[in-house]
């Protein structure tokens, strides 16, 4: 669940929620929970006020962590809050929270949010068509047009989940971040998967135009002896990601764009203890520039964890307005 507060939504401060959600994005000594994310940030509304926004990302898994927290102060609340939310965690205990932590939540459509979420990250309008690929459990390809008007175009549901669900299946990585770095430290890509000089040799693919390396076959030699966990995790990312590029590219073909966002669980998981983040968006680039020909761009938000939270508060103050 990706929650948000914002000054100008009417919140009374001494709310247990509000002292819960600013202690944790004002750093005042208090150190996150793993997977759990927050930031402080302001940006001009229609209105032209100067908005201050409040935005944590919660695992689904840690929900009933927060509303303990949070419910052994609630006497001390002076009245219901407006909460702006989204993610599958923010509807399916929408209820509880409403009733256990007495707040209104206001459930934003997950994509619709992450789209403007990208637009106040990003800082800039739409003159045409943006094309953003949403990488959580599955991927959903989405656009935006001048108006703002969101539409899912796309999708798949080779997603997130696959990856680390293969992972978890075939090696003995323990965490997504661990598999991620291993793969780029010591994976051996074309150890696990078929390529081309594994069907016609080396030079005859040189005669053919195809290169040596390029896979013919994603994990077509994973029955190998001498394959390592990080070969595997190598072989898997690059699975993934060949797959996302090619969705992504096929589909801004279609809409005439030249450069296609990415977001989501899949690409903002890393932790800013390694460059887990770095890699995947590595992998990812080469991918759409492989399928595309060097023609279109990979673009990543700055905030990519936090493009819920922060575009659910956008677009609730811009529907009060």
């Amino acid at each position: 669940m990706e929650s948000s507060s914002d000054k100008n939504m009417g919140v009374p401060d001494e709310h247990p929620l509000v002292s819960f959600i600013c202690n944790r994005t004002l750093h005042k000594g208090k150190s996150l929970p793993d997977g759990w994310k927050s930031t402080v940030f302001s940006r001009p509304g229609n209105d032209s006020k100067e908005h201050m926004f409040r935005a944590l990302i919660i695992p689904t898994s840690d929900i009933e962590q927060l509303m303990a927290s949070v419910e052994t102060q609630k006497s001390h609340a002076s009245g219901k809050i407006r909460l702006a939310a989204t993610g599958g965690g923010a509807h399916k205990y929408k209820g509880e929270l409403e009733s256990r932590l007495n707040v209104q939540l206001i459930v934003v459509k997950e994509l619709e949010a992450t789209v403007h979420g990208l637009l106040v990250d990003s800082e800039q309008s739409v003159e045409t068509q943006m094309l953003l690929c949403n990488v959580g459990t599955g991927v959903s390809l989405a656009t935006v047009d001048k108006q703002g008007e969101v539409e899912r175009v796309s999708g798949s549901g080779i997603g997130g989940a696959t990856f680390w669900g293969l992972v978890k299946r075939l090696t003995q990585f323990s965490s997504f971040n661990e598999a991620i770095v291993a793969a780029h430290k010591a994976g051996v890509l074309g150890k696990a998967d078929t390529l081309v000089e594994d069907i016609y040799g080396r030079e005859t693919s040189k005669e053919i135009g195809l290169a040596p390396d390029l896979v013919a076959g994603f994990l077509g030699k994973l029955d190998s002896d001498n394959l390592t966990d990080a070969d595997i995790s190598a072989a898997l990312l690059r699975m993934f990601a060949s797959n996302l590029g090619q969705l992504a590219v096929f589909q801004a073909r279609l809409l005439g764009v030249s450069t296609v966002w990415f977001a989501g669980g899949f690409v903002q998981s890393a932790s800013s203890e390694d460059n887990a983040a770095e890699i995947i968006q590595n992998a990812i680039a080469e991918a759409v520039s492989f399928w595309s020909a060097g023609k279109l761009q990979a673009q990543f938000p700055r905030n990519a964890a936090l493009l819920g939270a922060m575009g659910a508060i956008h677009v609730t103050i811009n529907q009060e307005q």
